[in-house]
C-alpha cells in the first residue's frame, strides 16, 4: 500500500508515552526497517516470478541488512519482545504477506528447544534468511493437537520413521525445514525438525482465497527418518513446545494483522482527505468520521494489548498463554472488522480485485482460521478463567533460559 505518512511516525511514535522503554533508538530502527522494506520492495521484480519467490528474496535481503546493522543497546527480553511485535506491525502495515519478512518465525521453536548443536546450526541459517514451516494441523483441525494421527515407529537402524499427513501447511515449498508434530511409539506428542529435502515428503499445493503469499497445502510423510538429535524439547515434549511457541507467536500475528488494518486506515483516510481537498467530496459525512475515529481507537487499543501479551510471554509470566490466546482472537477480529468497514468509505474502488484494500481484506480473513480458530481460542480462555487456579502456576521455560540463568533466577 502507498501511504502519505509512514507507519512509524503515524502509529508507533504516539505510543511512546505509554511505552517508556520505547527509546529513540527503537524508533530509529523501526523507521529504518520501514525504509528498507520500501526500498527492497521497489527493487524486487513483481512480474513473472511467484509471490513466494519475491517474498523469500525480500526476507533474505532484509536479513543481510540486519547482519550489517551494528546498533547496540542492552535490551531486556521484554523490550526485545515489544520491538519484535512493533516490527511485525510495520511489516503488516505494508502487506500482510510480509509477516515472515523479519524474525525467526516458526524457527523460534528450534532456537528455544533444540539441542545445542541444532540451535547453533539453525541460528546461522535463520540469520541468513532461511524459513521454517510448521506441520501440526491435520484433517480434524489444528487446535486439538492431542488427537493427531501422524505417528512414529521404531527404525531398525536407529531413530524413528514418521508416517502421516499434515494439512493447511503454510510456507509449503519455501521452507528450509519443517517442525513436525507426531506421536512417538509411547503415544506421546513429540516435535522434530525435518529438512525440507528429506526423502518421504510429498507436497500437495492448494490455492487459498487469502494469505496467498506463501505456498499452502498438504504435506504427506512416508517413512520420514528422524533421530534423537532432531527432537525439540526431548522425547514426548511436543505439547510443551507447541504451547510455549504459540504463546509467543500469537501476539506477533496479532500485531502484524493490526498493522494491515492500520495500513488500510491510513490509505482510506488519505484518499478521503484528498477528495475533500479537491472538492470531489463537498464534505465528509459524520458517519465516515465516526468510523475513522472508532477504528483508529480500536486498532491502537488492540495493539497495546498485543504488546502486553508479547511482554508477558517474554517475562515467562504464568498468564502469558491466556493472554496470547485472547489477544490473537481479539486483534484479528478487530482488524477484520476494520477491513469490512473501511473500504466502504472509499466506494467501489475499494472492492476492485486489484485493490490493496481487497487483498488486505482477504488476507485478514485467512487469519480468522490460521494459528487458532477464534471460537476455540476464546473458549479455552473462558475455561481457564472459570477453573480453580492451581496451587502454583508453572512458568514457561526453554533452552534460552538454561543459557541465561540470570534471567531465569529473576523470573
Amino acid at each position: 500500500m502507498n501511504h502519505t505518512r509512514t507507519c512509524t511516525e503515524q502509529w508507533i511514535t504516539p505510543l511512546r508515552p505509554v511505552l517508556p522503554d520505547l527509546t529513540d533508538r527503537h524508533i530509529a530502527r523501526l523507521a529504518r526497517l520501514e525504509a528498507d522494506l520500501t526500498e527492497i520492495l521497489a527493487a524486487t521484480p513483481q512480474a513473472g516470478a511467484p509471490a513466494s519467490v519475491r517474498l523469500l528474496a525480500v526476507r533474505r535481503r532484509l536479513a543481510e541488512r540486519v547482519r550489517t546493522d551494528h546498533s547496540s543497546g542492552n535490551n531486556t527480553r521484554e523490550t526485545k519482545a515489544m520491538a519484535e511485535a512493533l516490527a511485525g506491525f510495520v511489516c503488516g502495515f505494508h502487506d500482510l504477506d510480509l509477516r515472515d519478512a523479519v524474525g525467526p518465525g516458526h524457527g523460534r521453536m528450534i532456537l528455544r528447544h533444540g539441542t545445542e548443536q541444532v540451535r547453533r546450526r539453525w541460528r546461522v541459517r535463520l540469520t541468513g534468511g532461511d524459513l521454517v514451516g510448521i506441520a501440526a494441523t491435520e484433517r480434524h483441525g489444528g487446535s486439538r493437537l492431542q488427537e493427531i494421527t501422524t505417528r512414529a515407529s521404531v527404525r531398525p537402524g536407529g531413530g524413528w520413521w514418521i508416517n502421516g499427513e499434515k494439512c493447511w501447511v503454510s510456507r509449503l515449498t519455501e521452507s528450509a525445514a519443517f517442525v513436525v508434530f507426531f506421536k512417538n511409539p509411547d503415544d506421546k506428542i513429540t516435535a522434530a525438525v525435518v529438512e525440507a529435502r528429506a526423502p518421504g515428503l510429498e507436497r500437495g499445493p492448494v490455492a487459498p482465497s487469502g494469505l496467498g503469499g506463501w505456498d499452502w497445502g498438504t504435506l504427506a510423510l512416508t517413512d520420514v527418518q528422524v533421530s534423537e538429535d532432531d527432537l525439540l524439547g526431548g522425547n514426548g515434549g511436543g505439547l510443551a513446545v507447541f504451547r510455549q511457541h504459540f504463546a509467543a507467536f500469537r501476539p506477533l500475528v496479532a500485531a502484524t494483522a493490526l498493522g494491515t488494518a492500520a495500513g488500510a486506515h491510513t490509505q482510506v483516510a488519505a484518499t478521503l482527505t484528498a477528495r475533500a481537498a479537491t472538492g470531489l467530496l463537498p464534505r465528509l459525512r459524520d458517519t465516515t468520521l465516526v468510523t475513522l475515529g472508532r477504528t483508529h481507537a480500536e486498532i491502537n487499543a488492540a495493539l497495546l494489548s498485543a504488546i502486553a501479551a508479547a511482554r508477558l510471554t517474554a517475562s515467562t509470566s504464568p498468564h502469558a498463554d491466556l493472554w496470547s490466546r485472547e489477544v490473537k482472537a481479539h486483534a484479528v477480529d478487530t482488524a477484520h472488522r476494520a477491513l469490512q468497514e473501511l473500504p466502504l468509505l472509499v466506494g467501489a474502488g475499494g472492492f476492485r480485485a486489484d485493490s490493496a484494500l481487497s487483498k488486505a481484506r482477504a488476507d485478514i480473513g485467512g487469519l480468522l482460521y490460521a494459528d487458532g480458530i477464534h471460537d476455540s481460542l476464546l473458549r479455552s480462555a473462558g475455561r481457564t478463567l472459570t477453573s480453580p487456579p492451581p496451587a502454583e502456576i508453572p512458568r514457561l521455560r526453554s533452552a534460552e533460559d538454561a543459557e541465561n540463568p540470570r534471567h531465569t533466577a529473576a523470573a
